[in-house]
């Protein structure tokens, strides 16, 4: 007899299905979300699903746009970079990937899941804006006419190509070694021999007329050189149609960190409005250049997004600005610019003549590049090194406040070399208002141009730049003077206490016409004439004396004083003050920004040829010490490197000698060696400690790629009996690496 049920009744079997299915939803509701991590490895012989490294079924995707699209919150995509062949790849990677833009669109993490791309382990991952041309290449066989006239030199070393999209227009072309041709403005400059040439070896020139169905020539020269040959496998063009790096949209909550881009026409990152909450940490963005007078060459743009970190990364070798912002539409835009090297931004001496745009290390603006909402209240601009900026469509300047941008707190930056101003508060559009600027250093501004070191702009009586506060910075020989104003419209309520202005030859240094607060600063040159203009009145070093009435406001004791500060090094870059310093204890907390609670706090800039600022030190004495720095910071040891073989450096082994500034009680390094393809090499030093001499070997062999290269110290290994920390080389970090030897000697005529 079968065996009977018993059905409860339906009611019951209601109840209990309800509770079972809100139990079921409870329970999903509760499970957190499950981050997973997927791969891109370009070198797999075919596609998997991301999930692993190994190639195969579960083995990486082969390119960047799959991988995002895999994404969710939590989420992280490791680009694989250069590599040794495994699992059945056929040969070692050399972690570059090709596109016309990569997009993150609706993507959207969240504050404790956000989604991550970034570079895998150690290895370098390479983003390119480049393709090969459509129509490939073809050499020049009669320069006397055709596509190929004009061409000098030895006329088969120069090949010619065209396209279609993405690459209809091949404005320029990336050498074998991934940095860009040096573009030239006519056929007949294709010398590949310029003087004053700084990029890497070899030097390559390219030129092309940037229109749609133009002909791009590049004298990349024969044999293994030529296109496709075993010394320049991948000869590849400028991208032109989208032309970025990533491109985020209606995303939040994504994160770019430790990937390097390189030769894309427009932006490596770009930002657009919908987006927020992205960070961009420690790339390296190189070498962006748009068509010949465009200013879209940009490292990062980011237009109407908010809550933007950009943090840690190298930007340099650009036609135009680093950083490029404008503002949300409406209500406060938020950025976080931190601890960036921002460099060389329109060296033609290395991206050549045609590569002209607006190089900056960052403009930041309204929205919409005119009019538009300018607050950035919240924002800070701190850490940063930013040197020389150098001319192209106009001249090359530090940071611009463009049109419409207010409340801004600019802090612990070195500007360094720049062509113009190092700092333009340039209001063209509405204002600029409301900025704090502290604890920075401007060196040497105004090189291509004569500019300040900091310049308000103002074009129009119905615009302003007022109410901002300029405490504690510190000016060195910047060619037009520290401080100028040009004011059309209102430059009112702008106070300017504890700022360090120095020239060690005989320029004036304050130019500023407005009203306005100018106290307890120290200003000094050899000038016998003037030294401050403010607000109508003149003052040489004889009148700037505690007691003086320098801003003609009409109350008397300033506390200006004209006196040497003392500087420990100008050659060395070293502006802390010697014990003596007259600058010690005379500023004021009056007024002072409610931030500024500890002298510069700069970690970026020893690295580059500086000495420390990461000095932060409190109140050291009965009074704010002027200038930038604070005496009693601890200066921590520095270091001079010397080679056998001095820049350029040949192949072989290259000793090398250390020297510290003062003893130190630890071992030194590792000395690490970045070469142009941004490999390094790793060089342990050996000596005696305490001591301050140690040495070490570079082995220069074919794996070290021919071009610019730069020694450096991890953070704080220099350190001395007192503790004080350093890491700065100070005279020899960089040196041309050139294994090519020169070319035996022909014709030689010998005497009778």
């Amino acid at each position: 007899m079968p065996k009977i049920i018993p059905i409860a009744p339906l009611a019951h079997c209601r109840v209990a299905a309800m509770v079972g299915i809100g139990a079921l939803v409870f329970m999903t509701a509760s499970l957190p979300v499950t981050a997973a991590t997927y791969y891109v490895d370009g070198n797999c012989p075919s596609a998997g699903d991301g999930t692993t490294t190994a190639c195969g079924t579960h083995g990486p995707k082969l390119d960047i746009q799959s991988g995002i699209g895999l994404l969710s919150a939590g989420d992280t995509l490791n680009i694989r970079g250069v590599h040794t062949a495994h699992d059945g790849e056929t040969r070692n990677s050399d972690g570059r990937y090709f596109g016309d833009q990569f997009s993150i669109s609706g993507k959207n993490g969240s504050s404790g899941s956000p989604i991550t791309i970034q570079g895998y382990g150690s290895e370098t991952a390479y983003l390119d804006g480049t393709m090969l041309p459509l129509s490939g290449w073809t050499q020049c066989t009669s320069c006397g006419s055709g596509v190929c006239g004009g061409v000098p030199g030895t006329c088969a070393d120069t090949w010619y190509a065209t396209s279609s999209p993405p690459s209809s227009k091949v404005i320029g072309a990336q050498k074998p070694d991934g940095s860009m041709t040096y573009r030239v403005t006519s056929s007949s400059d294709l010398t590949n021999a310029h003087s004053g040439y700084a990029g890497t070896a070899p030097e390559i020139d390219s030129y092309s007329p940037q229109s749609v169905g133009g002909t791009i020539l590049v004298k990349w020269g024969q044999g293994g050189n030529a296109p496709l040959g075993s010394a320049n496998p991948k000869p590849y063009v400028f991208n032109d149609n989208n032309a970025y790096g990533f491109v985020i949209n209606s995303s939040s909550f994504i994160t770019i960190k430790g990937l390097t881009f390189r030769c894309h026409r427009r932006y490596a990152v770009s930002i657009d409005s919908g987006s927020h909450d992205i960070i961009v940490q420690n790339n390296k963005i190189l070498y962006d250049s748009d068509v010949t007078g465009n200013g879209s060459g940009y490292g990062i743009g980011s237009f109407g997004a908010t809550n933007i970190t950009i943090t840690g990364n190298e930007i340099g070798w650009s036609d135009s600005e680093g950083i490029h912002v404008q503002a949300a539409a409406s209500g406060p835009t938020v950025y976080t610019i931190t601890g960036n090297w921002i460099h060389d931004n329109g060296n033609q001496n290395v991206m050549g003549p045609a590569a002209t745009g607006t190089p900056c290390g960052m403009i930041l603006g309204d929205n919409g590049g005119g009019t538009g909402n300018g607050d950035y209240t919240g924002s800070v601009i701190d850490n940063n090194l930013i040197s020389r900026q150098k001319s192209g469509s106009s001249i090359g300047r530090g940071i611009i406040l463009e049109n419409n941008s207010n409340n801004w707190i600019i802090r612990s930056n070195i500007f360094e070399g720049s062509d113009g101003e190092c700092i333009k508060l340039d209001a063209n559009g509405i204002s600029t208002n409301g900025n704090q600027i502290y604890n920075n250093i401007f060196l040497r501004c105004g090189q291509g141009g004569g500019g300040p070191g900091l310049y308000f702009n103002v074009t129009g009586s119905n615009k302003s730049a007022s109410n901002n506060k300029v405490y504690n910075n510190t000016f060195v020989d910047n060619v037009g003077g520290a401080i100028a104003s040009s004011c059309s419209g209102p430059c009112t309520g702008n106070v300017f206490r504890n700022d360090l202005l120095y020239d060690s030859g005989s320029r004036q240094l304050v130019y500023w016409s407005p009203g306005g607060t100018f106290q307890n600063n120290l200003v000094y040159s050899s000038a016998g004439g003037t030294l401050v203009s403010f607000n109508g009145r003149t003052s040489g070093c004889s009148g700037l004396v505690v007691s003086a009435d320098v801003d003609n406001d009409g109350t008397a004791n300033d506390s200006v004083i004209c006196a040497n500060p003392l500087l420990l090094s100008l050659s060395g870059n070293d502006l802390h003050l010697n014990s003596l310093s007259p600058a010690r204890d005379k500023g004021t907390a009056n007024g002072m920004p409610a931030g500024r609670t500890a002298s510069i706090y700069n970690t970026v800039a020893g690295a580059h040829n500086f000495p420390s600022y990461a000095d932060n030190q409190s109140l050291g004495g009965s009074a704010w010490d002027i200038g930038a720095v604070e005496y009693g910071a601890a200066v921590g040891p520095s270091a001079t490197l010397v080679l056998s073989d001095p820049s350029p450096t040949a192949a072989g082994n290259v000793g090398l000698v250390l020297t510290t500034s003062a003893s130190v009680v630890q071992l030194p390094g590792p000395l690490v060696f970045t070469a142009s393809d941004s490999s390094t090499r790793t060089i342990v030093l050996s000596g005696a400690v305490p001591g301050t001499t140690f040495t070490g070997t570079l082995r220069v062999d074919t794996t070290i790629p021919d071009g610019p290269g730069t020694f450096s110290l991890p953070l704080n290994s220099l350190v001395d009996a007192s503790g004080n920390l350093g890491n700065a080389i100070v005279s020899g970090s960089q040196t041309l690496i050139d294994k090519t030897p020169p070319a035996a000697p022909s014709n030689l005529r010998t005497g009778s």
